[in-house]
């Protein structure tokens, strides 16, 4: 199962360098192939199942894919992803994608395989093309074929 949280194109960083001098910054920075790791030990950094992301738009229009061990091979089928963050002090960050990008959410109905479990949370809020090709996908998605 595949894991991922939404944030902030300012918490982004493009370079290893960069990664690394902005880790006194406010807000946790991600850089792909790099670990972010909990501010002082008190913050818990949240990630979900990835059929869940679009719930998690209101956190930041990037999605972080995260390396998390899990063996679950079925993803949730649940109306809500409370209960399934999983909590962790450290993060490897696998890729970032956007999501506004159809490649994106080709990714996602992919990675689910099965389009009734992708959720459409926060979907409303992308642009109108956006919305209209995760609706398609979701009505017509043959994933596993």
């Amino acid at each position: 199962m595949i894991y991922a949280k939404c944030i902030e194109e300012s918490q982004i960083a493009n370079s290893v360098s960069e990664f690394q001098k902005r880790q006194n910054e406010k807000n946790h920075v991600y850089c792909i192939g790099q670990i972010t790791v909990s501010k002082n030990g008190y913050d818990i950094l949240y990630c979900v199942p990835i059929n869940f992301i679009y719930d998690c738009l209101k956190y930041g229009r990037y999605i972080a894919i995260i390396d998390k061990d899990d063996d679950s091979l079925e993803y949730p089928r649940k109306s809500s992803y409370m209960g399934l963050e999983r909590c962790t002090s450290e993060q490897l960050v696998i890729n970032i994608m956007d999501s506004q990008n159809e490649q994106t959410i080709d990714y996602i109905f992919n990675e689910v395989g099965d389009a009734e479990l992708v959720h459409d949370g926060y979907v409303h809020t992308l642009p109108e093309n956006i919305q209209k090709y995760f609706r398609q996908k979701q009505a017509s998605c043959s994933c596993n074929g």
